[in-house]
């Protein structure tokens, strides 16, 4: 066992003991148990030296080169490209091949005890993560940020000592907490908000020591806890897995609910046309001339990498809803799913009898939760205005089909995008602007097609590069400008290179809206598979 694990499994058991009352089955014991509800993570093996190579994104071509990021050489200096050669992008790629190679095991800032994952900045002591950061003592997990001793966790931010949690914001000490924030204490539970002691509870706010919403006197909520806890930790020792609050939820027979649904707002209060125009401000500064004909007739091409909004319907009123395809709401059970309103009014008035918290255990919970385990899959948060079929949204306004946005505006087609404006089909974008299809990118203005960069400017179909400016199709390079494929070119060359290349780009995309290239696939481009 290495160093690392050693190291994690000590917190492993030190987070059991907290949240069960003892130590239960070894880390790597029951890995695939934690494992269950992550975000996906592919393995690779690098072509420098056969080392294995993680990487979070699991969208890459097969066939391509990799490689692990301490192996690459940001400072090499590439041969002149052959300007007069360069017809188009299939005559440029051919000509650039061997310098095409993906990078894995991507680490930024300090960090330290990093063993088979990616995507991370400023972390220690982690196993099996991806895309993370500012965070310790981490394992089996995806997508997160500031936390600590969490493990099998999938969207969690600002966290600690919590266990198989998805969509969880500032909370300590939970297990299978779904889409709770501010709470502590708290096991199968979905739809807290500053809960502290709850155990099967659901869409309920400021509430202590509840079992199933039913509030009771201290001594009787801790001697049930207690009860609960020791079957916990008996199954977790004897099975290495314990059951989840979707398996639970999704096992209870739904009972019809009388809830007066919420007056959506009318097609007529919303202005898609704000959106629209600011796709054609966007297009026209990427490739020199708008895209026409409206965002929706490019639909499939700024999806093919992110994940645009999906739908569902009330089970109290059956109007549509929109939630993320992510942090497992696509796995929350059909037919018990609520608006805001809907979930809040049903956490106040409903209630688990007494006799029923009392008889309550992992055999019969299905049955005991059947009227309350229903999920709130909307979330609003601060001033929100003319957001359209987008879900999860945080002081935003002008927004098409995004979902998981904190402060963003005039975009459409984005995943997890914070504190940006007038982006398209991206995917964790953050402090971003006029971008299209940018994937797990900080600070980026005027970029199209890139891929783990940070702090680049007017640059198009580019991985893992930094402070790079008015370049294209560059790898693993920093601090350039006027590249073409990690060549440096006067800036007359470059510029008339460029505007051949953009003007191919629009083409294509005006004749088919989409594109055969994009940052995910080039790398292979000629390559066999």
């Amino acid at each position: 066992m290495s160093h690392n694990l050693e190291v994690l499994e000590k917190r492993w058991q030190g987070v059991c003991r907290t949240l069960f009352g003892g130590e239960a089955c070894g880390l790597e014991e029951c890995g695939s148990w934690l494992e269950e509800f992550i975000e996906p993570i592919s393995y690779h093996h690098s072509s420098v030296s056969g080392k294995e190579v993680i990487s979070a994104p699991i969208d890459y071509c097969k066939g391509a080169h990799w490689q692990s990021l301490e192996e690459v050489d940001f400072g090499r200096k590439f041969a002149p490209l052959n300007i007069n050669e360069i017809k188009d992008i299939d005559s440029l790629l051919g000509a650039i091949s061997d310098r095409m190679y993906y990078s894995g095991n991507v680490v930024f800032g300090k960090s330290s005890n990093i063993e088979r994952s990616s995507n991370l900045n400023d972390s220690h002591y982690i196993y099996g993560v991806g895309r993370h950061g500012n965070s310790k003592y981490i394992a089996y997990s995806t997508m997160g940020r500031e936390n600590e001793d969490c493990f099998g966790c999938n969207g969690i931010e600002e966290s600690s000592f919590c266990v198989k949690c998805s969509r969880a914001f500032r909370n300590k000490r939970c297990f299978e907490a779904w889409m709770c924030q501010n709470c502590s204490d708290t096991y199968y539970s979905s739809g807290l908000m500053g809960c502290s002691e709850c155990l099967f509870s659901f869409n309920m706010q400021s509430r202590r020591h509840c079992i199933g919403n039913l509030e009771l006197e201290v001594s009787k909520y801790k001697m049930i806890k207690e009860k609960l806890k020791n079957e916990m930790l008996e199954k977790l020792s004897k099975e290495k897995k314990l059951p989840s609050l979707l398996g639970i939820a999704s096992a209870a027979k739904a009972k019809k609910l009388a809830i007066t649904a919420e007056k959506k707002a009318t097609d007529d209060a919303l202005d898609k046309g704000r959106i629209e125009q600011a796709f054609l401000e966007t297009t026209g500064i990427i490739f020199g001339k708008p895209l026409e004909g409206g965002i929706d007739r490019y639909s499939k091409w700024l999806t093919r990498h992110t994940r645009p909004t999906i739908s569902g319907h009330s089970a109290a009123s059956g109007r549509e809803l929109f939630m993320p395809d992510a942090a497992n709401y696509s796995r929350l059970p059909k037919e018990r799913l609520l608006s805001d309103s809907e979930a809040h009014a049903l956490g106040a008035s409903t209630r688990m009898g007494e006799k029923d918290a009392e008889e309550l255990n992992l055999e019969n919970a299905h049955e005991k939760i059947a009227g309350l385990a229903f999920f709130n899959i909307e979330f609003l948060e601060g001033s929100n205005h003319n957001n359209i079929q987008c879900a999860v949204c945080v002081d935003s306004s002008d927004n098409y089909r995004n979902s998981l946005m904190l402060y963003v505006k005039n975009s459409g087609y984005n995943f997890w995008p914070r504190d940006s404006d007038h982006i398209f089909g991206c995917d964790s974008p953050f402090s971003s602007q006029f971008s299209i299809n940018c994937y797990s990118c900080t600070n980026q203005v005027r970029c199209f097609e890139i891929d783990c960069c940070g702090y680049c400017s007017d640059t198009y179909f580019s991985h893992n590069c930094e402070n790079l400016r008015d370049s294209m199709f560059c790898f693993n390079v920093k601090n350039r400008k006027n590249c073409i494929g990690n060549s440096e070119l006067s800036s007359a060359d470059y510029g008339r290179i460029k505007k051949a290349l953009v003007e191919q780009m629009h083409d294509e995309l005006s004749s088919t809206k989409d594109l055969k290239y994009d940052i995910y696939n080039i790398a292979c481009a000629g390559r066999p598979g």
